[in-house]
């Protein structure tokens, strides 16, 4: 379950995305944790069928450079408050999920850059069997653009992109004997509200197709196919080229079963993006999808995550634009109300059809104590520094505050 946020490609922001709305135990500062202390367990309320879980994030933030300039910083003290409620109907073999999260941003100097964001999503699973599921899933967001995205708006005045996201997404996945199956599909419809970025709307379309054969325990040899469509609102730029392509490829790797000292997965492979555009050149890449978490002990989580491959660009001149990203967080229960993240992350990001490269590094913390089930205080801080072969586009930044969280 991935909670609402401000839309960030950027390293800095994948350590702060994707936070768990679902209930369970505070925090959420180290997930991959399991929880076993009833201390801090939360029982959901009762409303009809449904189990719901309501909670609130706030915090204060200084950022030392918030407009992600290269020179010329300007900071400033930032305050976010997250309002949250999900409920969930869950029979055994079937589980019902709706919900929203909100993020409100209030700045104490640059007022422009404040900002709301919000989510609205329902998640539906059905279990008929132990090892296999097949589930559907929508949702709608309004995401803020990060300063320090790698394409991210940088006129000042008119404050932060604010980008509608529209998506479904279908899975099925057996993991039963000896065969793994899983099958992927997803849309996506991104609409930048602005009218002044209607070039960067677009739909995409992707699907996915694994088969692994299990060779010892938990373990799977796996082989994935995947293919991408991105059709753009503008089907053309102001040179009259066509904006449209279609990316397709194959993985092999490894898929590790939940339970074990390893879960998660990791393939390689090759990437082939075609543009609808003849005078452009098909190219291939290098395709990397990973996800794994490494429990040496029952209290500590080492978790390794990266991507490669061709993403949507609008940079005037690039024909075509690859990230690779790199991510490892370690994740500690400290004791048993205490909790530790440190994570450490890398992205590259090439901008075919022009000489320009960016390199982004940063280095996140996080640590929180619970005071009670349902209260936590929270501490971070981060730094990131990006370099490219275009000078406007340097930075670093540093990012540290506290908070609170509750959860009922």
């Amino acid at each position: 379950m991935r909670g609402a946020t401000f839309l960030s490609l950027s390293v800095a922001a994948a350590a702060l995305v994707h936070a768990p709305l679902a209930a369970q135990s505070l925090p959420d500062t180290a997930p991959a944790i399991p929880r076993d202390d009833p201390e801090y367990e939360i029982d959901p309320t009762r409303i009809g069928p449904f189990d719901v879980t309501v909670g609130v994030r706030a915090s204060t933030q200084y950022d030392s450079n918030l407009y992600a300039l290269p020179d010329n910083e300007i900071d400033d003290v930032v305050f976010e408050l997250s309002p949250y409620v999900t409920a969930a109907i869950d029979s055994g073999k079937s589980r019902f999920e709706i919900g929203t999260q909100s993020v409100v941003r209030r700045h104490a100097d640059q007022t422009t850059e404040d900002s709301e964001a919000a989510r609205f999503f329902g998640d539906f699973t059905w279990t008929p069997v132990e090892g296999e599921s097949l589930g559907f899933g929508a949702q709608f967001e309004r995401a803020i653009e990060d300063r320090g995205d790698p394409e991210a708006r940088d006129v000042l005045a008119p404050g932060p992109r604010q980008i509608d996201i529209l998506s479904g997404n279908g899975h099925y996945r057996r993991e039963r004997g000896r065969i793994l199956l899983d099958l992927q599909a997803d849309v996506a419809k991104y609409n930048a509200r602005s009218v002044v970025d209607d070039n960067r709307d677009f739909t995409s379309y992707s699907g996915s197709a694994t088969v692994g054969f299990r060779v010892a325990g938990s373990v799977f040899v796996t082989a994935t196919g995947f293919a991408s469509r991105r059709d753009f609102r503008l089907e053309t730029d102001l040179a009259g080229l066509e904006r449209n392509s279609t990316t397709w490829g194959g993985r092999a790797g490894l898929s590790f079963a939940p339970g074990g000292l390893v879960e998660g997965a990791i393939s390689a492979g090759v990437f082939r993006f075609e543009p609808d555009e003849p005078t452009f050149d098909d190219r291939t890449g290098f395709s990397l999808a990973a996800n794994v978490t490494y429990r040496p002990q029952r209290r500590t989580a080492l978790t390794l995550s990266g991507s490669s491959g061709d993403v949507a660009t609008f940079r005037n001149g690039a024909t075509g634009r690859t990230d690779t990203t790199l991510r490892l967080t370690w994740q500690q229960e400290i004791r048993h109300n205490l909790y530790s993240s440190l994570s450490v992350g890398y992205r590259r990001s090439k901008f075919r059809g022009t000489d320009i490269e960016q390199e982004t590094a940063i280095v996140r913390g996080e640590l929180e104590f619970l005071v009670s089930r349902h209260l936590s205080v929270v501490a971070d801080a981060s730094y990131g520094d990006r370099q490219s072969d275009l000078l406007s586009d340097e930075f670093d930044r540093f990012r540290g505050g506290v908070g609170l969280r509750l959860r009922y």
